[in-house]
């Protein structure tokens, strides 16, 4: 026979071989070598850390991508927005310029400049609102769009307009310099901003006034996840002519250089906000928009990546799942099943509907368990044989000790009494040679000894028939209560007794030793069944007495009852009433009852006295069930 040797790769000389080896032998600990399920575990260990780093780098770049393209986006809201305020103010400017070219307020005529006025605001936009015309030396509104305002002082009716009056007629200024208000002011519940510039013909100053809601409309109805205010240079907002202090945005660093021309973006905790000039004016739009939803593209991205690492991860958990199932639980679970075979316990459950390997070894574990609960399983039948016998023999000589003690008692009453009377007659047949013999006397004397001899016969029945008593019950047959009951009256000597079956049941029972159960309760009734003085002073178990006693047998829920109208039983005596020789009869033996108790065990019932029943004895068969 030739050796093949060792398979290629695994031979000692193979230096690639040998080290791998070295290098797992010194890295991977020697529990894990000899355990596969741990071998597996740590390799799905490593392939789960790499899937969670890759995630979490990948989750990391992509949310940084998207945070960046969310702020640039948001950079380019407010620009936009921005540039939309700014056309609105070089609109109304450009609206204020054409208005105040004319050449009607060099003639001072009031009603020609109202007129041109009036007209000028009709061909306006929709967001000029009035157009004023001012002498800026006297202060006074000389013609307006709006008559209330004619002759009235600036300062007394708009004290708003002063300030962008004041600018536009600079001596520093330019000749077409169209002054803004700073901020908003209300007029009967609208928000508006006046536009002044000097008229070309003439020393007065035109002012034209705008509703700022209608030009800030793109602003406030966005439908964007943004929110866009615009500030003044001192940070108070334009449209809020009541803020009184400027807002804290101001002090951020985003808002100066928003104010030097420059877009910037201020990251706060909740929210993230844009600031950009808006060109021709020192105002600043900010765009505001809370991270949520700025970023929400990001989460959900983010979201998408974590579900994708999970599914991966849940993916390769079914895969070790599987493997696992199929390869290291079966040989888990056949060692934990084979310790137990080794432990005693055969009733392990090696079924399998594996054909593989593992499927024929679970098969040959288990004809191996077969084979031996086969053999302890006939070893411990004949254990069991042996010790049913050992105990039935060790019930047997407790009887026969316990019969031995009873009848060396109750036989040897009966003897002294023959003994006696037969002295007795012995002396007087002696005497009747001499003198003459009362010959009733003697015939009392035969009686007394015939007596006793009955006395000795009884006993000795009674102790054969319980020596005799098995203690299971093997053949039954369906027994009807009350033909039980009135075939076993039937056997027993009753004299003036009377019986009466007040209902009938059907159940299974050895038909002959229930026989004898009714015979003896029947016969007990009978000799105990009215009161005597000398009873209440012997052993107190039952009554002496005659035998005009009635008797009644009937069901119960789980058996039946056999009751007299007699003295019944004392309480203290109870307990007493199934032993071997309990008896306060002249002529009892003690054993009816112990009788009857012991075929009653037989059949798996239970006996007992109802201590509830006033009216005389009453013993209760229970557990007999239906047939």
């Amino acid at each position: 026979m030739t050796d093949s040797g060792p398979p290629e790769g695994e031979r000692e000389g193979d230096p690639e071989r040998s080290f791998v080896s070295r290098v797992a032998r010194s890295v991977v600990l020697g529990v894990v070598r000899r355990s596969y399920a741990l071998k597996l575990a740590l390799a799905l260990f490593v392939v789960v850390l790499l899937i969670a780093g890759i995630g979490a780098v990948s989750y990391v770049q992509i949310q940084g991508i998207i945070e960046a393209d969310a702020e640039e986006t948001l950079r380019s809201t407010a620009t936009i927005q921005s540039d939309a305020v700014g056309e609105w103010v070089n609109g109304i400017e450009s609206q204020t310029r054409g208005i105040a070219t004319s050449d009607v307020y060099g003639t001072r005529d009031r009603e020609a400049i109202r007129d041109h006025l009036r007209d000028s605001q009709a061909l306006a936009g929709e967001d000029v609102v009035g157009v004023h015309y001012v002498d800026p030396e006297s202060d006074e509104i000389v013609a307006s769009t709006d008559s209330d305002y004619e002759g009235e002082s600036v300062a007394t009716a708009v004290p708003a307009w002063s300030d962008p009056i004041e600018r536009a007629t600079a001596e520093d200024g330019d000749d077409g310099l169209i002054a803004p208000s700073d901020r908003a002011y209300e007029r009967n519940g609208r928000l508006l901003m006046a536009f002044a510039g000097p008229v070309r013909v003439g020393d007065g100053v035109l002012v034209v006034v705008a509703d700022v809601r209608q030009g800030f409309e793109q602003l406030y109805r966005s439908e964007t996840i943004t929110t866009t205010r615009v500030l003044t240079a001192d940070g108070r907002e334009v449209a809020a002519p009541r803020q009184i202090r400027p807002t804290p945005l101001s002090d951020s660093s985003a808002f100066e250089i928003a104010r030097d021309g420059k877009t910037a973006i201020h990251d706060r905790e909740s929210d993230v906000l844009a600031f950009a000039p808006v060109d021709g004016t020192d105002w600043i739009v900010v765009a505001e928009a809370p991270k949520t939803r700025l970023y929400e593209a990001g989460e959900t991205v983010g979201r998408n990546v974590a579900f994708l690492a999970v599914a991966s991860l849940a993916a390769l958990a079914v895969v070790g799942l599987v493997v696992g199932r199929g390869t290291v639980l079966p040989l888990i679970r056949l060692r934990e099943r084979t310790r137990a075979l080794e432990a005693g316990e055969f009733d392990v459950d090696l079924r399998t509907d594996r054909e593989d390997e593992i499927g024929r070894l679970f098969t040959s574990f288990a004809a191996m368990r077969d084979t031996l609960r086969t053999q302890i399983r006939e070893t411990e039948a004949a254990r069991e044989r042996a010790e049913r016998s050992s105990r039935k023999l060790a019930r047997q000589n407790e009887r026969l000790d316990q019969f031995a003690s009873t009848v060396s008692h109750d036989l040897r009453n009966p003897l002294n009494v023959a003994d006696g009377y037969r002295d007795l007659l012995e002396s007087k047949l002696a005497d009747a040679e001499s003198e003459d013999v009362d010959l009733e006397e003697l015939r009392e004397y035969a009686t007394r000894i015939d007596e006793s001899h009955a006395r000795m016969e009884t006993i000795i029945d009674d102790v054969l028939a319980l020596a005799r008593e098995e203690n299971t019950i093997d053949d039954t047959v369906s027994v009807d209560l009350e033909s039980i009951a009135t075939d076993a009256w039937a056997t027993v000597d009753h004299e003036d007794a009377t019986l009466s079956v007040v209902g009938s049941r059907t159940f299974e029972a050895d038909r002959d030793r229930l026989l004898r159960v009714f015979e003896n309760l029947f016969r007990n009734s009978m000799e105990h069944g009215t009161t005597s003085a000398a009873s209440r002073t012997e052993h107190p178990v039952v009554q002496q007495g005659g035998p005009s006693v009635s008797l009644e047998v009937g069901p119960t829920e789980t058996g039946f009852y056999v009751a007299d109208d007699g003295p019944g039983i004392p309480t203290d005596a109870v307990n007493d009433v199934f032993e071997y020789g309990a008896t306060t009869a002249e002529d009892g033996t003690g054993f009816g009852l112990a009788i009857v108790e012991s075929i009653v065990s037989a059949h798996d019932w239970t006996i007992a006295v109802d201590e509830s029943h006033d009216d005389g004895a009453k013993f209760v068969v229970s557990d007999v069930g239906d047939e």
